[in-house]
C-alpha cells in the first residue's frame, strides 16, 4: 500500500477530533447551561444536572460525527491543495480516486463506531437521561418509562384489547377490556377485567376479577362473574414495545421488536419504520456527504479554516434539513416509510454521480496551480 495513504489519512485524523472535540463541548454546554434554569424549582440538583449532560454525551457525539468527519475531509484535501501536495500526487500518477481511498476508508470507520455506538451505547443511556430528567429534574409523578396509558392493541382478526394503564416492567395491565366482534363488526363478546397479569411459568396471561359479557342480540345480554381467567393475548411483555421512548432513541433492534408488535397489534408503524430506515441510511448518508464536500476543498486555491468550517456547515445543515422534511413526512405516512428514511441518500446521491461523471483528473492541477492555460492564436476563447 503506498505510504501517501498513510500520510492522507494522518492528516485526517487531526481535523476530524478538533471538530468533535469543540461541536460536542459547545453542543454539551448549551444544554447543560439550559438545564441549569432548572435549579430554582425546587426539585433539581446540580447533580442531577452533570449526571444528565453524561448520560446525554454520547448521544450528541454520535450526532455529531458526520458533520466532524466532514471537516475532516475538506480540511485535508483543501491543505494539500493549498501546499501543492495534491499537483504533486497528480503529477506522480495517483489519480484523484486514489487519493480519496484513506478518506473514505477513515470515514467508513467512524461511521461503523457511530453504528456501533448508537445500538449499543446510546440507547440505555437515553433511557437513563430521561429517567433523570422526569425524576429529579422535572419530575412527574409515578413516571416509568415503561409505562404507558390508553394501550389498544389487535389481538387476532376481529379481537381488540384496551388497557388503561400497562407496565411491561411490572408485567401488568389495569382496567381491561377484551372485545370480539362478528363478521359484520357488531360486538359478540367482551371481557372486562380489573387486571391482566403475566405469569412466567405459564408464559400466559390471567385476567383477574373480571366480567364476561355474551351479547346475544341487542336485547339480551348474558354475563358471568370470574376471579380468574385465561386470556387469549399470547406475546410476552419482553416481545411488546409500548413504553413512551421515542422511536428515533431506540436501537435498531428494539426499533425493529416495536415494528413487529405494532404491526401484530394493527397500529401505525410509520414512525417507528421511518427511524428504523433512517439509522440504516446513517452510513450512506455521512458518506456521500463527506463526498459531495470534497469537490468544495479543491477548489480552495488557499489553506482556509474559516472556509472548510462554513462549507462544512453549508451542507451539513442542508443534509440535515433534508433529513428532517423526509422524516417528519414519512412519520405521518404521506410517504413509504423507506422511501422516508433513504430519500436524502437518494437524492445526493444521483448529484454525486451526476458530478461524478463529470469530474476530470486533469482539473485537478490546474486548480491547485493557480495557472491558466495559455490561449493559442486564432485558439478558442
Amino acid at each position: 500500500m503506498p505510504r501517501i495513504y498513510f500520510y492522507i489519512a494522518r492528516k485526517f485524523w487531526g481535523p476530524f477530533l478538533f471538530a468533535l472535540g469543540v461541536f460536542a463541548a459547545l453542543v454539551v454546554l448549551g444544554d447543560t447551561f439550559e438545564k441549569l434554569k432548572t435549579l430554582n424549582n425546587g426539585y433539581s440538583t446540580l447533580g442531577a444536572v452533570l449526571s444528565y449532560s453524561l448520560a446525554t454525551f454520547p448521544n450528541w457525539l454520535a450526532t455529531i460525527m458526520p458533520v466532524a468527519c466532514l471537516l475532516g475531509a475538506i480540511s485535508v484535501i483543501s491543505e494539500m491543495v493549498a501546499n501543492g501536495e495534491w499537483t504533486a500526487c497528480v503529477a506522480g500518477g495517483f489519480s484523484p480516486k486514489q487519493l480519496f481511498i484513506p478518506v473514505v476508508v477513515c470515514i467508513l470507520l467512524v461511521t461503523g463506531l457511530t453504528m456501533l455506538m448508537q445500538e449499543f451505547v446510546v440507547p440505555p443511556l437515553n433511557i437513563k437521561a430521561e429517567t433523570i430528567y422526569y425524576t429529579k429534574i422535572k419530575p412527574q409523578e409515578g413516571f416509568n418509562l415503561q409505562t404507558e396509558y390508553d394501550v389498544a392493541m389487535k389481538i387476532s382478526p376481529r379481537q381488540m384489547l384496551y388497557a388503561k394503564k400497562v407496565d411491561l416492567s411490572a408485567g401488568k395491565m389495569e382496567e381491561i377490556s377484551l372485545d370480539t366482534y362478528d363478521s359484520v363488526w357488531n360486538i359478540s363478546n367482551q371481557i372486562v377485567a380489573t387486571s391482566m397479569t403475566w405469569d412466567e411459568d405459564r408464559h400466559a396471561w390471567t385476567f383477574q376479577d373480571g366480567t364476561k359479557r355474551t351479547f346475544v342480540d341487542k336485547m339480551d345480554t348474558q354475563e358471568e362473574h370470574f376471579d380468574l381467567a385465561d386470556s387469549p393475548v399470547s406475546t410476552a411483555p419482553a416481545d411488546m414495545s409500548v413504553n413512551r421512548t421515542e422511536s428515533k432513541l431506540l436501537s435498531i433492534r428494539d426499533l425493529s421488536k416495536r415494528i413487529r408488535f405494532f404491526k401484530q397489534s394493527g397500529l401505525a408503524y410509520y414512525e417507528a419504520e421511518t427511524a428504523r430506515q433512517a439509522k440504516l441510511a446513517t452510513p450512506f448518508v455521512t458518506l456521500i456527504m463527506c463526498l459531495l464536500g470534497i469537490p468544495f476543498a479543491i477548489s480552495m486555491r488557499r489553506k482556509s479554516k474559516i472556509l472548510n468550517i462554513l462549507a462544512s456547515m453549508v451542507i451539513a445543515f442542508t443534509f440535515w434539513w433534508l433529513i428532517s422534511m423526509f422524516t417528519s413526512i414519512g412519520e405521518n405516512g404521506y410517504i413509504n416509510p423507506f422511501l422516508a428514511g433513504w430519500g436524502p441518500v437518494i437524492v445526493f446521491g444521483i448529484k454525486r454521480a451526476g458530478k461524478g461523471r463529470n469530474f476530470r483528473p486533469g482539473c485537478v492541477g490546474t486548480v491547485a496551480t493557480g495557472r491558466r492555460k495559455r490561449r493559442t492564436p486564432g485558439g478558442p476563447a
